[in-house]
């Protein structure tokens, strides 16, 4: 799982954020490639997605803005639909009770009986009629003919019959009155042969009414009800309640036409308001005919589907982001493996042109320390000679023996020059059979004293069946000095040094150097072969021993690796044919890695 997950990562994760890229540096020919990176992802996912989300926006207004219109002409219709039945109810009524002052006489109207029957032949005709009676100029009701024992009630003080005796026919607001139920009544104005008018009130059913509104109520969102001009409810409304309550809804302007609109409830929620002034032909009523659907419940349904598109888009948003960054995490990873090839050919020649200048620097010291090397050895050796002619001191060992110790360095020295030479030259490589114990044990012996002061605990483990190798003896023993010096150098008193060999493949040998010392950093293992490079302190070290030991390996067509980590210790890993060919062409002796 972890695998895969890496995997994956690689994909959009840019080469150039691994941290073994850090010594090209210099060479590189665009060096931000984290800027590019990112500008190719924000360039690309503005152009594709910029079109897409924009599209998506669009498409949403369009849609939201067709379905707000939708609902609002829904609304309309039912409004005005609406709107017709309750005018038609009222004037049905009004044209009922306008027909009965014209066809009956006064003296008809104010018989109780005959009043009866007028109500009973009305009742059939157009129902919704609970009671009939006749109120005099003065407003008493001097006829009634229904349910209820109102018979000589003075109505003079009640605000209904002054507006009666302004106007021919009245429609009133809904109101309790002496009965004490809601209740609304409609009157036709007429005279008596006196001259002296009277009023025909008819008092209307409240519940007919109220099952013609609910017959137009579409839906359990919707609520369909009647207001008067003050806000007033007149008939029970599913939102607000019973009728006498106080409507929270915006009372609009009058208009004489339906008119929609969209407002908020009180709860802040969007609402479609449908309203209509109802009016007949022959008066004027105090009703507003209200209608209010709950725009978020009407459009449930193109919220869920407006909420998946959405979760689509998102998806495509995310999935060309994805393809993006691969997309760019690739291109920019070609160009940067490009570029790489090339600061590497460069670092390469670089380091090529380094060692040409080195071993053309070790060339001239070479050449100018052989001259003073070669007058130390003769005068050496024509000292020894004299004390060999003396028996003073023929007999003397300890003299002698500093002598020959002379004679060593002087001779070892002379090795060290003609190797600094061939580090700036092509020099010939004295292939003889070589035993690695021993020349092991020889570089061993120049670190004896130092290794029994420093209590440095060495390991050496060359099998019995690793075969001599044909190579160069100076060379190797050299390779040995130079990597056994750091390791010691590397090392504190009391450590270990390791000095194994083994022969894994039949062509080849394979020697490790290993100690606890300091270890080398991760940031400087790359460079510990260039030239110059030193992590020891200022004064203590020329940085040119691994360099020298790197061209030394190449030229016995070797190969040299390092493993280290901080405070555990450092290994130094070479690789020697067993057999080489003597003569090596120019190619074969450069030191390039």
């Amino acid at each position: 799982m972890i695998g895969r997950f890496r995997k994956a990562l690689s994909l959009i994760r840019p080469q150039f954020y691994r941290p073994d890229n850090r010594h090209l540096s210099p060479y590189l020919r665009f060096t931000d490639y984290k800027r590019i990176w990112g500008f190719g992802i924000l360039a690309l996912g503005v152009a594709a997605l910029l079109p897409l989300i924009a599209v998506t926006i669009i498409h949403f207004r369009l849609i939201q803005k067709s379905i707000d219109a939708e609902i609002i002409l829904l609304t309309e219709r039912v409004t005005s639909n609406a709107r017709r039945a309750v005018t038609y109810f009222l004037e049905e009524h009004l044209n009922a009770l306008r027909f009965t002052v014209n066809e009956f006489r006064y003296d008809q109207l104010t018989n109780p009986d005959h009043l009866k029957e007028i109500l009973r032949n009305l009742k059939l005709g157009f129902g919704g009629l609970t009671d009939l009676s006749v109120i005099d100029h003065s407003g008493i009701q001097i006829a009634y003919a229904g349910p209820f024992k109102l018979e000589g009630k003075n109505y003079s003080n009640q605000v209904w019959f002054a507006e009666c005796q302004k106007c021919e026919f009245y429609v009133s607001e809904v109101f309790r009155g002496y009965r004490n139920l809601p209740h609304m009544i409609v009157t036709v104005k007429s005279h008596r042969p006196d001259g002296k008018f009277f009023i025909l009130r008819a008092t209307l059913e409240t519940e007919r009414l109220i099952k013609t509104l609910t017959s137009y109520k579409t839906g359990e969102y919707a609520d369909i009800f009647l207001v008067n001009r003050s806000g007033v409810i007149q008939t029970p409304s599913t939102n607000i309640g019973d009728a006498f309550k106080k409507t929270t809804l915006p009372i609009p302007d009058y208009s004489p036409r339906t008119q929609t609109l969209i407002a908020t409830d009180r709860q802040m929620n969007p609402i479609i308001m449908g309203y209509a002034f109802i009016s007949t032909q022959i008066a004027e009523t105090p009703f507003i005919l209200m209608v209010v659907k709950q725009k978020e419940r009407m459009t449930k349904v193109w919220r869920q589907l407006h909420t998946n598109i959405n979760t689509i888009v998102l998806f495509g948003i995310i999935s060309i982001l994805i393809v993006i960054t691969i997309t760019c995490t690739f291109m920019v990873n070609r160009l940067y493996l490009a570029d790489r090839e090339n600061a590497e050919t460069m670092a390469s020649a670089e380091q090529t042109n380094q060692l040409a200048s080195i071993g053309q620097l070790a060339a001239g010291v070479a050449h100018e320390i052989n001259n003073p090397l070669a007058l130390i050895g003769e005068t050496a050796g024509y000292v020894k000679d004299l004390f060999f002619m003396d028996k003073q001191y023929r007999n003397d060992e300890e003299l002698v023996e500093h002598i020959d110790t002379i004679l060593e360095s002087v001779e070892r020295c002379g090795m060290i020059t003609r190797q600094l030479l061939g580090f700036a030259r092509k020099f010939d490589i004295k292939i003889q059979k070589v035993s690695l114990k021993q020349i092991i044990s020889d570089v061993l012996i120049f670190h004896k004293k130092e290794t029994e002061y420093r209590n440095i605990s060495v390991h050496v483990d060359v099998p019995e069946d690793i075969p001599e190798i044909e190579t160069d003896r100076g060379k190797l023993q050299q390779i040995m000095i130079n990597l056994v010096n750091n390791a010691f150098q590397a090392m504190d008193d009391g450590c270990c040094l390791d000095i194994l060999a083994s022969n894994e493949v039949p062509e080849n040998v394979k020697i490790s150097i290993s100690d606890n010392g300091c270890g080398i950093s991760e940031e400087n293992l790359e460079k510990v072969f260039q030239p110059f490079f030193s992590t020891k302190e200022g004064g203590k070290g020329t940085g040119l021993g691994l360099t020298i030991t790197y061209g030394l390996v190449k030229k016995l067509h070797g190969n040299i690796s390092v493993k280290s980590e901080e405070q555990e210790g450092t290994t130094f890993i070479l690789s020697l044919p067993v057999r080489i060919k003597e003569e090596m062409s120019d190619d074969e002796s450069s030191f390039g890695r």
